[in-house]
C-alpha cells in the first residue's frame, strides 16, 4: 500500500510494514548503484527521510528508542549529502537559467554551470571510494532489527503528541520568520513542513479528500522553500569557494538574479505557509486525531 497506514492494522505492524518498504528500496538502490550512482544516493537519501518522517510521527511510542533511530538515519543520509548536493547546483542552476531565458544572461549562466561542473567532478574524484555495498549491508541488518519495534501507547494519542509538537515547531519558525527573516528560519520552516507532509501522507487515507488536498499545498510549499534553500546554498558556496568562483567577473550580477529569485520564491512560500499552519497545533492535532479514531472505528463514510 505504500508509505501509508492501512486501516485495520496495528500501528506497531503498519509502522514495521512502512519501515521495511523504505529499506527494500534503499537496499535496491544501492544494489544498482554502478549504473547510476548519483540517482542511488537521491534515492536512498530520500527513504531516509522518509523513514525519519516515520519514526518521528511515532516517537513518543517509540520511547529511547526513537532518539538512537533518528541519530543514525540522519547521520548515514549525511554521509551521502555531499555528492548530491554537488548534483542539486546543477539542478538548481538550471531552473535558474529557465526563470531568466533572456540570451543576455546565457554567457552567464554557461560561465558558471562550467565551474558547477568542475566543482561537482572534484567531489565525485574525491569520494570515488564511498562504500556504498558498506551501507547495503548495514541496511539489511537495519532491516531484520525491524522486527524488534514495538509502539507503545494508544494510537491515537501517540500519533496526536507527535502531530501537535512538529505543527507547533512549524508554526513558532514561520512565526520567528515573519519577524525577521533569515536563511536558517527558512531551514527550520523547510524541515518542520516536510515531516508534516510525511505525516500527512502517513494518515492520508483517514480521510482521503481533504488531507489530500492538504498533501497538494504542503507539497508545492515543499518545493519553494526546497528551491529557495539550494539558492541560498549556492550563494553561500559562491561567496565561500573563493577559488571556484571569485574568479569571475559576472559574479555580481549572478548574485542578483539568485537574490531576485529567492525574493520570489519566499514571498510565494510564507503566503502559503501562513495558510497551512492558520490552525492552533492543539486544535490541529485533536481534529487529526478524530479523522484517525472515526477511520479506525470504520466510520469514515
Amino acid at each position: 500500500m505504500g508509505y501509508q497506514f492501512k486501516q485495520q492494522e496495528s500501528l506497531t505492524t503498519g509502522v514495521q510494514r512502512i519501515a521495511r518498504e523504505q529499506l527494500s528500496q534503499a537496499i535496491l538502490e544501492l544494489k544498482q548503484s554502478e549504473q547510476n550512482p548519483h540517482r542511488a544516493i537521491h534515492e536512498v537519501r530520500k527513504q531516509f527521510k522518509k523513514l525519519r518522517g516515520l519514526i518521528r510521527l511515532v516517537r513518543s511510542g517509540l520511547g529511547g528508542e526513537y532518539s538512537r533511530l533518528n541519530v543514525w538515519y540522519r547521520d548515514a543520509g549525511r554521509g551521502l549529502s555531499r555528492v548530491r548536493d554537488a548534483e542539486s547546483m546543477l539542478e538548481s542552476l538550471q531552473k535558474l537559467r529557465e526563470r531568466f531565458p533572456d540570451s543576455t544572461c546565457e554567457e552567464l549562466f554557461l560561465d558558471f554551470e562550467n565551474k558547477f561542473v568542475t566543482r561537482k567532478q572534484k567531489i565525485v574524484d574525491e569520494w570515488i571510494d564511498l562504500d556504498l555495498s558498506k551501507l547495503r549491508d548495514q541496511l539489511k541488518v537495519a532491516y531484520e532489527s525491524i522486527e524488534a519495534w514495538k509502539i507503545k501507547g494508544k494510537a491515537g494519542q501517540v500519533l496526536s503528541q507527535s502531530l501537535k509538537q512538529n505543527y507547533q515547531h512549524g508554526a513558532e519558525a514561520l512565526k520567528k520568520l515573519h519577524q525577521n527573516p533569515d536563511d536558517n528560519l527558512f531551514h527550520d520552516c523547510r524541515k518542520r513542513s516536510k515531516y508534516l507532509l510525511y505525516h500527512m501522507k502517513l494518515i492520508n487515507e483517514s480521510w482521503k479528500p481533504i488531507l489530500s488536498a492538504y498533501i497538494v499545498e504542503l507539497d508545492l510549499l515543499n518545493n519553494l522553500l526546497g528551491d529557495d534553500h539550494d539558492l541560498a546554498v549556492m550563494t553561500h558556496l559562491i561567496t565561500g569557494e573563493t577559488e571556484t568562483f571569485q574568479s569571475s567577473a559576472n559574479v555580481n550580477r549572478f548574485q542578483a538574479l539568485i537574490c531576485q529569485q529567492r525574493q520570489e520564491f519566499q514571498s510565494a512560500a510564507l503566503q502559503l505557509a501562513d495558510r497551512i499552519y492558520a490552525e492552533k497545533p492543539k486544535a490541529f492535532a485533536r481534529r487529526m486525531r478524530v479523522y484517525w479514531t472515526l477511520w479506525r472505528d470504520g466510520h469514515s463514510d
